[in-house]
């Protein structure tokens, strides 16, 4: 239905062979388009019904979203995602703007989005599972989308529990030994700082991790 049709007179609905839940629709003898069965029955689609191409762009309209929505909950059946992600996987499919947007809004009321437990959830996993920093899980929840408010609070919610400092200490005394051939102790520090900021730990938390170490070859020998 990308060319404008013109007016014309249902004249077959035939159920589609491949797809059960699709129907034909015939204007005047000729094939038009298919459309999603609960089509037929919102627009009152019978055999001798007269479409105007008005009519037609509306129950393309409608079948748009129904497209549109399917896909949105098939990407959501994977795993929980954002708002964010969901409307980027629609952009890439080409849903237009104002269909996407009635998607979103459906989403949010069957409660298959809900972008503020998933960011917590997401911080709760990342630190489980990776023991990450804050910096880090903070800059993965905006890169998937949640608002800078949405991220720093569930952020500060999650370290309000847990320790960022002695998750740091994990990945310090793991990482250390590994850096022991390195000859120049500057290097070695440059290089076990920029690990620790890569796993998302501030400089206030890094820096003392990295005194201690130097000062205390006993806890991980080289």
């Amino acid at each position: 239905m990308s060319e404008e049709m013109p007016e014309g007179t249902i004249t077959r609905l035939d159920p589609q062979v491949n797809n059960e839940n699709r129907v034909s629709v015939f204007l005047d003898e000729e094939f038009a388009f298919g459309i999603h069965e609960d089509l037929v029955v919102k627009h009152g689609l019978t055999v001798g019904t007269t479409l105007t191409p008005e009519d037609v762009r509306d129950i393309e309209a409608d079948e748009q979203y129904i497209d549109a929505k399917q896909a949105a909950l098939d990407y959501l059946a994977h795993k929980p995602r954002t708002e964010t992600e969901v409307r980027r996987k629609l952009k890439r499919k080409d849903v237009p703007a104002f269909v996407t947007d009635d998607v979103i809004a459906r989403l949010y009321e069957l409660e298959y989005l809900d972008d503020e437990a998933y960011a917590h959830d997401y911080a709760h996993n990342r630190f489980s599972s990776k023991k990450y920093g804050p910096v880090r899980i903070r800059r993965e929840l905006e890169e998937r989308g949640i608002s800078r408010h949405l991220a720093d609070t569930a952020v500060d919610t999650l370290f309000a529990d847990e320790d960022p400092t002695a998750a740091a200490w994990e990945h310090a005394d793991s990482r250390w030994p590994r850096l022991a051939d390195e000859d120049d102790p500057r290097r070695r520090r440059q290089k076990m700082y920029r690990y620790l900021r890569r796993r998302g730990f501030t400089s206030e938390t890094i820096r003392p991790i990295l005194d201690e170490l130097e000062q205390d070859e006993g806890r991980s020998p080289a």
